[in-house]
């Protein structure tokens, strides 16, 4: 556990102040999360800051074109629940929260800034990890290390296997008895290549040394036959986005970044890796000029992170809890019926959940159930 204290977390009012800095959401299932990015969407155009500022990231493309549709729907219904109120229509009881807040200020000015958002709805941003990391790696030239005419790829495993048997063959193959399989050569690159940001230790005598060498070599060999064949996988987009903000020219890229996103939302958080993760830190999660604080906000609910294959084991999540300058739930289910959540409350209320940091919090239903 780190030594760092984690703020602890209050609960989240999508009319409250809006995040600034980094702010984790921690937002079980059935709390309203893609509502909740929604209307901070809304908010964020209405009070200023102009779409094509905010970038909004989620896991998959399906959840991509899910949410570009909710968001230009509640964009859509915000503007013309102001409209409505500028005509003189009086507020309800059903009246859109949102819509309450922002036609007890400027309204005729809001209304006019998400006008403006809807009618230029196709240039916002809302992409995977991967989408929003091949945009800007493009844009980046050569600086990107974004080779023309690439072609994406989901399964190497035909060019990995390639790789094994030239490397084993070219190192037994004077004669020398191999000292492990060829199954064993297979497992321990497969095992490099599925994992490119850990370390290789080789250490524990000369058959162990040999095994990292070859785990070593195997990771260089791919990457020189991926770049001669014009191939990537995805997560090549995230490795080379991460090695680019690291580099020597990071600093600008960052600065670029910050400057072309003021605003950053991230659905899914605890499903993001940690290479993923410290794109998002070194380029929206600190701001050196205080004047010009910008908003990186993370939706996660670390109780439904599945990804540990893929290295999204839960820390990147971690770590950036520790880091944020805010903390909050969504605590209200609208899915689940009272008697169901009072029920799981009584059983999992207070529950770590293979963290002591990641504990199971209330939820109260928003309606009465049946």
């Amino acid at each position: 556990m780190s030594g760092t204290m984690m703020l602890q977390p209050l609960e989240f009012d999508v009319c409250g102040p809006l995040p600034r800095g980094v702010t984790v959401l921690e937002a079980s299932a059935g709390t309203g999360k893609t509502y909740t990015i929604a209307a901070l969407t809304a908010r964020y155009v209405a009070e200023g800051t102009p779409l094509e500022r905010l970038l909004l990231v989620t896991f998959t493309r399906i959840a991509t074109g899910e949410l570009r549709e909710r968001v230009r729907e509640r964009l859509v219904a915000v503007e013309r629940g102001l409209g409505r109120r500028l005509a003189g229509a009086a507020a309800d009881g059903e009246e859109d929260p949102v819509v309450a807040l922002l036609a007890a200020g400027d309204a005729a000015l809001a209304r006019e800034r998400l006008a403006r958002a809807v009618a230029g709805f196709d240039a916002a941003t809302i992409a995977t990890t991967h989408g929003f990391c091949q945009e800007v790696l493009g844009g980046l030239g050569i600086a990107g290390d974004l080779e023309p005419d690439v072609a994406f790829v989901e399964d190497l495993s035909d060019l990995v296997s390639d790789v094994v048997d030239d490397l084993y063959v070219r190192r037994f193959s004077r004669g020398d008895p191999p000292p492990f399989a060829r199954a064993e050569a297979a497992a321990i690159v497969r095992a490099a290549i599925e994992n490119p940001e850990a370390t290789i230790v080789s250490a524990g005598g000369p058959v162990a040394e040999m095994r990292g060498r070859l785990a070593v070599k195997a990771r260089e060999e791919l990457e020189r036959r991926k770049r001669a064949m014009a191939v990537m996988t995805y997560d090549d987009l995230v490795s080379r986005l991460k090695t680019t903000l690291e580099g020597p020219g990071g600093a600008a890229t960052a600065a670029q970044l910050r400057e072309r996103f003021h605003v950053v939302l991230v659905d899914e958080f605890q499903d993001t890796d940690p290479a993923q993760w410290e794109i998002m830190r070194e380029a929206f999660g600190s701001e050196p000029d205080p004047s010009q604080v910008r908003a990186l906000v993370l939706i996660a609910d670390p109780k439904q992170a599945i990804y540990a294959f893929r290295g999204a084991d839960v820390q990147a999540y971690l770590q950036a809890a520790e880091l944020a300058e805010q903390r909050a739930t969504l605590g209200q289910n609208w899915r689940s019926d009272p008697a169901l959540l009072d029920g799981l409350d009584a059983v999992f209320r207070g529950a770590a959940l293979g963290d002591p940091r990641i504990v199971v919090r209330p939820a109260s239903a928003a309606h009465e159930g049946r």
